[in-house]
């Protein structure tokens, strides 16, 4: 028997960002004109997705960035970065910057895989690692370690006047809770569940 249906708690939003090629930068203004609208108007969310090598969005952590300073309420969120086209340790230290700068508003939509196309791409994204690249769920894993503050160097300290952190800085606290995988099946689900992420789910389930 079917569980009763309950209210809509949070209503949010999701753009591609598009462009023209001629002047991209009309239409990074127009994707943040739109979130800034969205607050206004009293949505509780603006995600953004990512478009490699396509007239949109091609770094949403760096368009959210923007929109941290010309929001003050709206949550922010990346809706999903494929994480083929990723570092997970920079990846962790733009997440960790951008949810510092809007104080706690991001939610991070990540997936796995190869990037799309991969044997278009992967002699300029991966030159000399092509072939030993790992997509799957692990790549997840060490993206969620470094956001959750486990040691990325093997010693920390003082180099003359630099001072060095083993973990990921800045370090967001609230960060981990946000995280999200991005899948649509039930493996996928239950994987996310038991990594402690939060789950997006698009209209083919």
């Amino acid at each position: 028997m079917p569980l009763p249906s309950r209210p809509l708690r949070k209503l949010g939003f999701l753009t591609i960002g598009l462009f023209d090629e001629a002047d991209p930068g009309k239409g990074h203004e127009s994707t943040l004109q739109l979130i800034e609208l969205g607050e206004q108007l009293g949505f509780d969310s603006a995600w953004v997705r990512h478009r490699h090598l396509q007239y949109g969005i091609s770094s949403p952590v760096a368009v959210l960035a923007a929109a941290t300073q010309r929001t003050q309420r709206i949550e922010l969120g990346t809706a999903v970065t494929p994480l083929g086209w990723e570092n997970p340790l920079r990846l962790a230290e733009d997440l960790a910057t951008v949810d510092v700068l809007s104080g706690g508003r991001l939610n991070s939509g990540i997936s796995v895989g190869p990037p799309m196309f991969y044997d278009r791409v992967k002699d300029a994204l991966y030159p000399d690692t092509a072939d030993a690249e790992d997509f799957g769920y692990r790549r997840v894993e060490r993206l969620l370690e470094l956001v959750r503050g486990e040691s990325a160097a093997v010693s920390s300290g003082r180099e003359g006047f630099e001072v060095f952190s083993d973990r990921v800085q800045p370090h967001s606290p609230g960060l981990a809770r946000r995280m999200w995988y991005g899948g649509a099946s039930l493996r996928s689900a239950r994987w996310a569940g038991e990594h402690g992420m939060n789950l997006l789910t698009s209209s083919v389930v």
